[in-house]
């Protein structure tokens, strides 16, 4: 049941640095019942363990699950690779696309989006099979178990903010963390192995739309190929917009994974961060809001 929006107030709050808030009015009527409030449209760890549940009774033969690591509270850190299985034959050098999501646990459009990009890349559609031959997708749709069962927002189990310790992560506080970027150094290190693209998926509470954030570079050649990627989004998906889209290295985003691999992996890899509003996206100013649920 969604709260009338005649009761739901957003607003820059000068108490709060000009930042932005979210209030409401709710009665609480019914003294013997309990009541849970959701900012965006849930997307709990069961439902994404019953989603991959699922795709494993499927027994595609392009469709690996594994669990990376465990979280501080023992849950798992679902690897999913997706791949043509002759491409993984030793010897052979593949390029490799890393798709992570939910490291803030409140971010829950975040999953939809990966789920949606799950269903597409194992589907039977031209384009996915076509990816499937060339390509190894590699997929960790929940970056922070713990937090997303607890509730959090923004932190895990130990208050971390999982985004912000990828440079030093704990292999005891940030198992999680510590867990993929072992994996993904180990990767860029293998000779079979080329990690092509690194994106990382959020979701964005005052923006409206799909976006990235990308690096900047003082090469210019590396620069304007890094902005290749997100040009050729914007022409191909609807809800993505290149206007909202930007490149910066600025302090406060350091220690994310973004920031930390394009600064450690190869030069030739990509790493964004791709944004999706928590409200909804519009194809046109004048068209209908469409919110990122599984719908």
């Amino acid at each position: 049941q969604r709260l009338p929006t005649r009761n739901v107030f957003y607003y820059r709050c000068p108490d709060h640095r000009k930042n932005y808030v979210m209030s409401f009015t709710f009665c609480f009527d019914r003294e013997d019942d309990i009541y849970q409030f959701a900012y965006s449209f849930p997307y709990t760890y069961t439902k994404l363990q019953n989603y991959l549940d699922n795709i494993e009774q499927r027994q595609l033969d392009f469709v690996q699950r594994r669990p990376l690591v465990y979280s501080v509270q023992k849950r798992r850190l679902d690897l999913i690779t997706v791949t043509n299985p002759s491409l993984l034959v030793k010897g052979k050098r593949k390029k490799v696309v890393i798709v992570t999501a939910r490291v803030h646990p409140g971010e829950t459009p975040s999953s939809y989006v990966c789920q949606g990009f799950i269903e597409f890349i194992i589907s039977d559609h031209p384009i996915a099979r076509l990816l499937r031959d060339h390509i190894v997708f590699q997929i960790v749709p929940m970056l922070n178990p713990d937090g997303v069962f607890l509730g959090n927002q923004r932190c895990s189990l130990l208050g971390f903010d999982l985004n912000r310790v990828w440079n030093e992560p704990s292999h005891w506080a940030h198992p999680e963390i510590f867990g993929i970027k072992t994996h993904i150094m180990n990767l860029n290190e293998d000779p079979d192995f080329e990690v092509d693209f690194f994106i990382d998926i959020h979701a964005h509470s005052t923006m409206m739309n799909g976006f990235m954030y990308g690096n900047t570079y003082d090469d210019a050649s590396r620069l304007e190929k890094h902005g290749v990627f997100p040009r050729l989004l914007s022409r191909n998906a609807e809800d993505f917009s290149i206007n909202n889209t930007s490149f910066n290295r600025d302090a406060f985003k350091a220690g994310t994974g973004r920031r930390t691999l394009g600064g450690c992996l190869q030069e030739s890899t990509h790493c964004y961060t791709l944004e999706v509003s928590f409200f909804s996206y519009q194809t046109s100013a004048n068209s209908q809001a469409i919110s990122y649920t599984e719908d």
